[in-house]
């Protein structure tokens, strides 16, 4: 049985025209601080000058995208990259070297004396094969 599945859950709901709330909000807000501009400075190249740049600032902010992120969340993000402590997973760890003894000025006896190895002077195969033999399963 199949089941229908919600399908374009990024987009999100339209508040005036084509504008989403955040787009909106930056546009309104570049335009009032362009107002204030206008209203406080009595030249109309200044307030021209300033307020260009802060409208063209507020598009940016609503419109803009780099690589299908919004501008305000790729500036959030890399303020808490700089200001957060960075946390490492891995760490090496310093251990001192192990520096094995050369053998090449040792004679072959010292090497043997220096292992400690047990040396048998019979074969002890013959008497376990016949340990197996003699124990039943």
């Amino acid at each position: 049985m199949e089941y229908p599945l919600p399908q374009f859950l990024s987009i999100k709901p339209k508040v005036a025209g084509p504008f989403d709330f955040r787009q909106l909000a930056y546009i309104v807000a570049g335009a009032l601080i362009s107002v204030i501009f206008y209203f406080t400075i009595s030249s109309v190249i200044y307030v021209l000058l300033i307020s260009a740049p802060i409208m063209m600032i507020s598009l940016i902010l609503a419109f803009g995208k780099i690589k299908g992120f919004p501008i305000p969340t790729i500036i959030m993000r890399s303020f808490f990259f700089i200001f957060t402590s960075k946390k490492y997973i891995w760490k090496k760890i310093e251990n001192p070297a192990l520096v094995m003894p050369s053998t090449k000025d040792k004679k072959k006896e010292e090497i043997i004396d220096s292992t400690n190895l047990k040396i048998v002077g019979k074969s002890r195969l013959k008497n376990i094969s016949k340990l197996i033999e003699i124990h039943p399963k």
